[in-house]
């Protein structure tokens, strides 16, 4: 009898073991926190909350900074030509997978790795430029979110004549020089002219380029703006909600951002919400899931933000109904 116990208190001992040693590892080795890097085209001053978002994800898997993993952060403050230099370094430093914050950081990582994991937030459809063979299976090392940047911009261009009924010209911050500038312009147009709306370009590289493309919008009479998202509009997003209220345009962006920065209105994913999608990526990659076999997921929340106080501000009497269904108004 005594020696049936013993035997049953051996199994269970046993199979305790078993379970405690089956738990999914994070670290890289046995007790070494794995390494995620963190690459950003801007510097660390630039949106924090991103990072921030991404972290809060990671501690909704229960991975804990410092014990599971760490990030090594790399910034290249505005210049996008140190962007494979700097994927290079986080690649020497042993990082597991790479988190790029932007479509010029996906695609340094993506010419400079072909093995470790990028995972990213893509404002390019990822099928048209050959960085995935299909949503469903990407089959290489890029993954992440399709944030379906400029295929609302029809949608944007709805919402700022709605906002503004006078509006008729509207100005287009863009780069001529983008990837995927061609195809947006023509999306653009087309919804522009269902609209009865005027397009003008508005090519800017610079800080310096977006104070003369606003002078030449207002040579040209532009009574509103809209942007696609480039690292130029991005990186300079206060000086851009600046211009618009200096020149008293009203403008229709894609991410809240630039309304919290000042500007008018913007149509669009949360993009916080897309880092703590992110995170779950980081989680599968981490327990040893192929990037290959990861979906291109796209955004699960999308918002229109408002600020009432730039309306105010420009002289703008924004339609009831608009505030209305609004997600956030901002009214100091």
């Amino acid at each position: 009898m005594l020696s049936a116990i013993l035997g049953r208190r051996s199994l269970l001992a046993a199979l305790l073991a078993f379970l405690l040693s089956a738990k999914p590892s994070w670290g890289a080795a046995e007790g070494s926190p794995s390494r995620i890097g963190w690459l950003k085209i801007q510097g660390p001053d630039h949106t924090p909350e991103q990072l921030e978002a991404f972290r809060d994800g990671l501690r909704k898997l229960g991975l804990v900074e410092g014990r599971d993993y760490v990030i090594e952060q790399r910034y290249a403050d505005g210049h996008e030509a140190r962007l494979p230099h700097l994927t290079a370094e986080l690649l020497g430093t042993g990082v597991r997978l790479i988190v790029a914050t932007s479509q010029p950081s996906i695609a340094a990582a993506a010419r400079v790795t072909r093995d470790v994991p990028v995972i990213g937030r893509m404002n390019d459809d990822p099928v048209s430029n050959g960085m995935a063979k299909s949503l469903a299976r990407p089959g290489g090392n890029i993954t992440g979110i399709y944030a379906m940047t400029e295929d609302l911009n029809a949608k944007r261009l709805a919402l700022l004549k709605e906002a503004a009924p006078s509006v008729r010209r509207v100005g287009v911050l863009l780069r001529r020089d983008w990837s995927n500038t061609e195809h947006d312009w023509q999306v653009a147009l087309a919804a522009a002219r269902k609209l009865n709306l005027d397009l003008l370009a508005l090519d800017a590289r610079s800080a310096d380029e977006l104070t003369a493309a606003f002078k030449r919008a207002s040579a040209d009479r532009v009574d509103g703006i809209m942007t696609f998202r480039t690292p130029t509009v991005v990186t300079y997003l206060k000086l851009v909600a600046e211009l618009c209220r200096t020149h008293r345009l009203p403008a229709v962006f894609d991410a809240r951002e630039y309304v919290e920065a000042g500007g008018l209105m913007s149509y669009g994913p949360n993009i916080d919400a897309i880092y703590r999608q992110l995170a779950t990526y980081a989680g599968k990659l981490l327990r040893g899931t192929p990037a290959a076999e990861l979906p291109i997921e796209e955004p699960t929340r999308f918002e229109l933000v408002i600020n009432k106080h730039t309306a105010d501000t420009i002289d703008l009497a924004l339609p009831p109904s608009l505030l209305a269904r609004a997600d956030t108004v901002i009214d100091p």
